[in-house]
């Protein structure tokens, strides 16, 4: 066996190296974006919840929710203050999951499934209320999303 037999076979051993080493790679990038993707639909199903829990977990801010969401004019300003920060809070995790649909890949189908809840919140008298007032505070893209819904 001469030198040229000799290099020839080292440079397949390498090609094949490499080749293995970039199917390797790339299962582990497959890996990688499905563990992000569990991640982000995790932390956006966490946010929602947390924001809901905050409503049934106290029978007194249910009270205002429900209603500031038929009658925003009929209460005090205590429970205005408090009605704002609970759609605020809502909306910002609505907010939250329209956003990692966006960039973190998150399934266009979980952002779908929000579209009936804002359009439920936002429909009423006190949803409509709050969003005349108060849209300027959430980011450009995630207002225009809510005028496309609200149409």
């Amino acid at each position: 066996m001469n030198w040229e037999a000799i290099g020839a076979i080292g440079e397949i051993i390498g090609a094949l190296a490499v080749f293995c080493t970039l199917v390797y790679l790339a299962s582990q990038i497959k890996q990688n974006t499905k563990a992000v993707q569990s991640s982000a639909l995790d932390s956006t199903r966490n946010t929602i919840s947390n924001a809901r829990q905050s409503i049934y977990e106290n029978d007194d801010v249910a009270q205002v929710y429900i209603k500031d969401l038929a009658s925003p004019d009929e209460l005090s300003d205590l429970e205005r203050v408090k009605f704002r920060l609970i759609l605020h809070n809502l909306l910002l995790s609505e907010s939250h999951i329209f956003a990692q649909t966006k960039f973190s890949d998150l399934l266009t189908s979980e952002w779908s499934a929000q579209k009936t809840i804002i359009k439920r919140v936002l429909g009423s008298p006190g949803g409509q209320w709050f969003w005349g007032n108060f849209r300027g505070e959430f980011d450009q893209d995630f207002g225009t999303e809510i005028s496309k819904i609200m149409k």
